[in-house]
């Protein structure tokens, strides 16, 4: 097992004995000694296994297949700067694969657009003739909150089941998608989830009713490797689908949300 694999055991080992749940991802980050390598692989019991791989299987049951708008509040921080950009506007999801953040400034404007699928993303800030693309690599996507609309909107437990620990509190799974390795806790309503990629570390911290969207929904992001920081706040989901134009690459034919 890899030392990566192995590390993030040991992390949900401590989250289930000892409350570590509590702790929000930029805690997670800030202290590494919480994902250091276990020594030894924790024992799972074929009961705790069977419980925590049925409570994933609900909570994947959760996630919405079809395409969605919800209407968002953003509060980005840009450690380069030191500078904090709040806005709202809306992302338009088409799960698996892609999205469309569009937020919008004074007087109606578009302060920010984004396009990501899960191998590609354009991001443009109009007011500053600012625009760029990239790929898979998070080297591609420095500074950039690419990281969470890839993840965790697009397909926040993806992966392959590698373990599963369970208490009546709360369920904690170990899942490897490609070169990445998530680790998720949650008590079915507030998930702590760290991804790790060769060097890079992802966290988020989202609170609701499931993954299904929901207004009053809120979530914390971090990219450990930049330190951009993203809080960002559900105020309503749209009941219409978006437009199917929404999802195509927005230097082709495509449209607005």
């Amino acid at each position: 097992m890899s030392r990566v694999v192995t590390g993030l055991i040991a992390l949900l080992s401590i989250g289930c004995a000892r409350g570590t749940a509590s702790r929000s991802p930029y805690e997670i980050i800030a202290k590494p000694q919480l994902v250091e390598v276990a020594r030894e692989v924790p024992e799972v019991s074929q009961y705790e296994w069977t419980i925590a791989r049925d409570r994933l299987s609900r909570v994947r049951r959760g996630i919405p297949d079809r395409p969605y708008v919800e209407r968002v509040r953003l509060a980005i921080a840009d450690p380069r700067t030191g500078k904090q950009y709040e806005a709202r506007g809306a992302i338009a999801v088409s799960p698996s694969r892609a999205a469309r953040m569009m937020l919008v400034g004074p007087g109606g404007t578009t302060a920010l657009d984004v396009w990501v699928t899960k191998d590609r993303f354009r991001f443009v800030v109009p007011s500053i003739n600012l625009e760029r693309r990239g790929g898979s690599d998070p080297a591609d996507a420095k500074g950039l909150p690419i990281g969470m609309l890839r993840w965790w909107f697009l397909s926040p437990l993806d992966g392959r089941l590698l373990i599963a620990r369970s208490t009546p509190a709360e369920s904690a799974w170990v899942l490897r998608e490609g070169r990445a390795t998530i680790s998720v806790r949650s008590d079915g309503r507030r998930f702590i989830a760290l991804r790790r990629e060769n060097d890079g570390l992802e966290a988020i911290e989202w609170i609701g009713r499931g993954l299904f969207p929901t207004p009053g929904a809120r979530g914390r992001y971090i990219d450990g490797r930049y330190g951009l920081r993203v809080e960002i706040f559900v105020e309503d989901v749209l009941p219409n689908e978006p437009d199917p134009g929404a999802f195509v690459d927005p230097d082709e034919e495509g449209t607005a949300l």
